[in-house]
């Protein structure tokens, strides 16, 4: 077994993170210090979509599944991250990333909106769905005068509290947006809506289907019941079935899988995580071959990396979500869906619709990562209607996702050992504030331990 150890100065190991992620930036929109005057919001939802798939799928998330162990980093910044080590230059890239994105989809509400609600609804469903990622990531963030470019370099910070109830509002007024006639609009979106090819009752599904996570999300904060009840009631309008998925498209070309693209030009950085890949082979989880690359030990199986043990042989990311560059990738799965109406209904105390919310919930997870279903497994991974086995199966079945690392923060569950190697022996709650918004934005609320949660975390 390959083991290796790796240490930097600070300022350097800053570089290289910085570099490492420069793959991912891309020039997707334009300028964010410069938005520029179209006569058409067709390039700008483009524009606004790529960015989305470069936060749903590539550093950010990437970086969390090393916090949740599914993932563990062996060599340079990986290992550091491991270790918890993780700067305030590190997440420049990832904050940078959202605000771009947002940069469009703002002008497309700002600029088009008046005159095209379907346009303004899908703007507003993915600039929730970004500033989601930032809020959950980071807590207080920018959002009511984010995205102007020079017009206000230095935003006001909104409370979480204040931005999640700014993200139910966005999504109640695409819902509005979406109910409207097609005649109310000038433009329409069509195949430069590179997600759902302009269907806009999927985008409507899709704004229901936010409005239930982040229901859900604040179980601490709302109340256990009350929270689950609203979560419930959103869901009767959101997805339906694996059709109704948001995925991440790749053409394999300069648009690449961005797992894929990360192991390729750093392979032997990352490997899959111990505790993951172990859940997997302890139930015999058909999902195993799929989420998991056979190893290098002789001979080859599956085998995970501990956060205290970086072992270069250990399994690489499976062919389901990296296998080549036009992998797809699942943003949000009608398997979250059931996922939430297991546990609102589990929390609602109602066990019995919670069990089979729980088993479509696996059953569409196994259908999105082997193709077919396994009812066997299904019913054996949802016969234990606990708190417990609903978001431990949900961290399964949610991989690649930032969601995961929500519910861990928020539950408790799985129950992660931390990486007795590290000198915190503590497992994140959040990331810092950026460099650049830390020494630029005289505005910003200037967070900077990792071990602080976030308000709905409280």
């Amino acid at each position: 077994m390959k083991k290796f150890t790796y240490i930097i100065g600070s300022a350097m190991f800053a570089l290289l993170s910085l570099n490492s992620c420069q793959h991912e930036i891309d020039t997707f929109n334009d300028n964010p210090n410069s938005p520029t005057e179209l006569s058409t919001p067709t390039t700008l939802l483009t524009g606004g979509e790529i960015g989305t798939i470069i936060n749903s799928t590539g550093n950010l998330p990437r970086t969390l599944s090393l916090f949740t162990q599914h993932t563990n980093g062996n060599q340079f910044q990986s290992l550091d991250y491991t270790n918890y080590f993780i700067t305030e230059t590190d997440v420049e890239t990832d904050w940078t990333n959202i605000y771009q994105a947002g940069v469009n989809l703002n002008q497309i509400i700002t600029q088009f909106g008046a005159q095209n609600p379907y346009y303004d609804g899908v703007a507003r469903v993915l600039l929730a769905m970004n500033v989601g990622y930032a809020t959950d990531a980071w807590g207080d963030v920018p959002f009511s005068q984010a995205f102007q470019g020079n017009n206000n370099l230095n935003p006001k910070y909104e409370t979480q509290q204040q931005v999640i109830s700014q993200i139910q509002s966005y999504l109640d007024i695409a819902i509005v947006d979406f109910a409207k006639p097609q005649s109310a609009n000038k433009y329409l979106p069509s195949s430069n809506d590179i997600f759902y090819g302009g269907d806009i009752a999927k985008w409507n599904k899709l704004a229901y289907a936010l409005k239930a996570r982040y229901a859900l999300r604040l179980t601490q904060r709302d109340g256990s019941t009350v929270a689950a009840q609203k979560a419930l009631n959103y869901l009767q309008n959101s997805f339906t079935s694996k059709s109704d998925n948001l995925v991440a498209t790749f053409d394999g070309g300069n648009n690449q899988n961005l797992w894929y693209g990360f192991n390729n030009q750093r392979a032997g950085y990352m490997s899959m995580g111990k505790y993951f890949v172990d859940i997997l082979k302890n139930n015999n989880d058909p999902r195993l071959a799929y989420f998991v690359g056979l190893d290098s030990h002789n001979p080859p199986g599956y085998s995970g990396s501990a956060p205290e043990d970086a072992d270069t042989d250990a399994s690489p990311f499976g062919n389901y979500f990296s296998g080549n560059a036009s992998t797809p990738n699942v943003i949000f799965s009608y398997s979250e869906i059931k996922f939430i109406e297991a546990e609102a209904q589990f929390r609602l105390g109602n066990t019995t619709a919670a069990q089979a919310a729980l088993k479509a919930a696996v059953s569409a997870s196994l259908v999105d990562v082997t193709g077919a279903d396994n009812p066997t497994f299904a019913n054996t991974a949802s016969a234990a209607v606990t708190l417990q086995n609903i978001i431990t199966q949900k961290y399964i079945a949610l991989f690649t996702t930032m969601e995961p690392y929500n519910d861990w923060r928020r539950t408790g569950f799985p129950a992660l050992t931390p990486n007795q190697n590290s000198q915190s022996k503590k497992i994140p709650l959040r990331l810092i504030t950026p460099k650049s918004e830390r020494t630029l934005n005289t505005n910003a609320t200037v967070v900077g331990d990792l071990y602080a949660p976030v308000w709905w975390d409280n």
